[in-house]
């Protein structure tokens, strides 16, 4: 049986058997051990890509800084970190990389000691940041012992189209105290089963900048799944970002998992988000054809498929009502896991209810912020917590999970404080803003050319052609993609006819779907089921359209105190949104309700929403 021992103290003891690290140790293939800290990590390439890796990395405006600094006691190996500007309070990663013989699944075991003078939570993370373990008070001088099973395998990391073979561990441990690792062992456990699971971003192992937020983490509910199983059973999370049901095949993924399939094995399979973008992949056609075609092919090998309807989305309506999105395909689940008598987990019934219980607000400190479809490492956990609760429920998996949740982690799933992203310092900002170029060789005179550059910076505006017209009329489709794009609606290739003059072929036709989806144009502006997507379009229009895309994203106490505003020429569909642009300070009086704009006027609009949002 493979087996390795690490020893992390000063002057310990050495076994025959075991392999005594210093925190001069820095990982590297040849050495095959030791510790990940920027310098080694700027150093190697493949210690740059987070699929191979711990999935821990600086914040990018941190990649040039040495932060860790390894320190060694007699009882073992602890991190801490230089000084940082305003981020003191976040802790940085003690990351441990071993290279074994091969990929497949091993026992993990350590030993932790707080060696500092404050209590603090800890979290323990392996693999592509899996979560294994939490606790929210690690005492002074108190020691740990855990014991995990986990699964190393190949992996298409993103942007790749090539296997990478991966025969690492990566062991992460996370906390503001001293905590010192004091011992890792590590044995192959190749008769372990494998419970893989296949998905798109929501479900993905996503990666993380450091200093450590929760809050500010993407985050797939597949890594946190971990933390609620017992030792016994692997998870292998095959999941990545932008895949439908059918690419999860043809990039390969698919391929991966099935060559590692054994008897008994278990596969959870969740997509939707990204097969809703594609008319081929409609709910009750192409999405049922290839989830069916993956239970059919799971059950050949031995294997059991289980079912995961998608993760619901917190997105609402203007009006206050829930928007769901992703309902066709939720139903088709259920109407495949009856038809092929597979297990199923309801997950986007039970994340639609708790985004409806919390409401728009309350739900978002459980998103990654500013994102209303990726959840963030407390949102991952709530929704991991219910699918290792239904998984219970199969017989096959009851005895290797554990879901009770006790108080500690009870208090981390109820977040209360809204999250906010740590920005860079103003010098980084200003060089990298000023290093943007654009295309467009019509702007350089143009009072608005800073705003123009800032959003096409961030993808607002497209800048692939060499003109902007700044001063040309801007029509309704023109100006309906920026604000799809500023508000982050989801995008869509599909397109459902609602409109005449609008045919599926058109390229502006996936815009016209999330522009009707979200509510965006009022329904006064498309009568007789005209869209007019060429028509120039006029402030009170603009304006209207920003407050519905607005209140899709916040909610709007607006008081309409209007005493000697003159709204007498604001046609009547526009008057409350009149109203409320000028009380949260979208729009100030006097202006003319019915100037045609130019693309100048309406991207400092778009640019004016993204402040008020922010």
């Amino acid at each position: 049986m493979y087996s390795l021992h690490y020893l992390f103290g000063k002057d310990v003891q050495n076994p025959a058997s075991a392999i005594t690290v210093s925190s001069l140790d820095l990982y590297s293939p040849d050495k095959g051990y030791g510790f990940v800290i920027e310098k080694n990590r700027r150093s190697q390439e493949l210690l740059q890509i987070p699929e191979l890796n711990s999935a821990f990395e600086p914040w990018y405006w941190l990649n040039s800084e040495d932060i860790s600094i390894l320190n060694q006691s007699e009882d073992g190996i602890f991190i801490t970190k230089s000084d940082l500007y305003h981020m003191e309070d976040w802790p940085i990663p003690l990351h441990f990389k071993v290279k074994l013989s091969t990929s497949g699944n091993y026992t993990v075991s350590l030993n932790l000691k707080n060696v500092g003078n404050t209590a603090s939570p800890i979290w323990i993370f392996t693999g592509r940041r899996r979560l294994m373990f939490y606790t929210q008070t690690f005492p002074v001088s108190s020691e740990l012992h855990q014991t995990f099973t986990i699964n190393i395998s190949d992996i298409i990391p993103r942007s790749k189209t090539s296997v990478y073979t991966d025969n690492t561990l990566d062991i992460v441990i996370i906390s503001q105290a001293n905590i010192a690792l004091c011992q890792l062992d590590i044995t192959s456990s190749p008769t372990l089963p494998t419970l893989y699971i296949a998905g798109d971003s929501t479900v993905t192992d996503q990666s993380t900048s450091y200093p450590y937020h929760p809050g500010c983490s993407y985050c797939g509910w597949g890594q946190m799944l971990p933390f609620f199983f017992k030792p016994g059973i692997c998870i292998s999370n095959h999941a990545h970002s932008g895949l439908t049901s059918e690419t999860f095949r043809s990039e390969g993924h698919y391929d991966i998992i099935y060559k590692l399939l054994r008897l008994g094995d278990f596969v959870l399979i969740q997509f939707a988000h990204n097969d809703q973008k594609l008319p081929h992949l409609a709910a009750y056609k192409g999405y049922t054809e290839k989830l069916t075609n993956y239970i059919h092919e799971l059950r050949l090998k031995g294997a059991i498929p289980i079912l995961v309807t998608p993760l619901a989305r917190n997105t609402w309506l203007g009006d206050g009502s829930y928007n769901d999105l992703l309902i066709d395909y939720a139903n088709a689940c259920i109407q495949i896991s009856l038809k092929e008598h597979v297990p199923l987990i309801d997950l986007h019934q039970f994340s639609k209810s708790f985004i409806k219980t919390h409401g728009l607000e309350n739900s978002k400190p459980y998103f990654f912020p500013n994102d209303y479809t990726h959840t963030n490492d407390y949102g991952g956990l709530q929704m991991a917590s219910y699918i290792a609760s239904e998984l219970k429920h199969i017989s096959s998996l009851e005895n290797f999970i554990s879901c009770t949740i006790d108080n500690e982690i009870r208090s981390l799933l109820q977040v209360t404080q809204m999250i906010k992203l740590p920005s860079p310092p103003s010098h980084y900002i200003d060089r990298n803003q000023s290093n943007h170029t654009v295309a467009f060789t019509d702007i350089e005179d143009c009072k608005d050319k800073d705003i123009i550059i800032s959003l096409a910076s961030k993808g607002i505006i497209s800048d692939r052609e060499t003109l902007f017209r700044p001063n040309d009329l801007i029509i309704r489709i023109e100006v309906l993609e920026w604000i799809i794009k500023a508000i982050g609606f989801v995008p869509m290739n599909v397109y459902n006819d609602y409109y005449s003059d609008v045919i599926g072929h058109e390229w502006y036709a996936g815009t016209v779907e999330v522009a009707h989806q979200n509510g965006i144009v009022d329904a006064f502006l498309t009568q007789k089921a005209l869209f007019h997507p060429s028509m120039p379009v006029t402030t009170e229009e603009l304006i209207s359209f920003l407050i519905n895309s607005y209140k899709c994203r916040k909610p709007l106490h607006t008081t309409f105190t209007h005493t000697g505003i003159e709204l007498d020429n604001v046609s009547s569909f526009a008057f409350n949104a009149i109203l409320s642009a000028f009380e949260i300070g979208l729009i100030t009086f006097p202006f003319d309700p019915h100037e045609k704009l130019t693309r100048s006027q309406a991207a400092c609009y778009i640019q004016k929403l993204i402040t008020l949002l922010q």
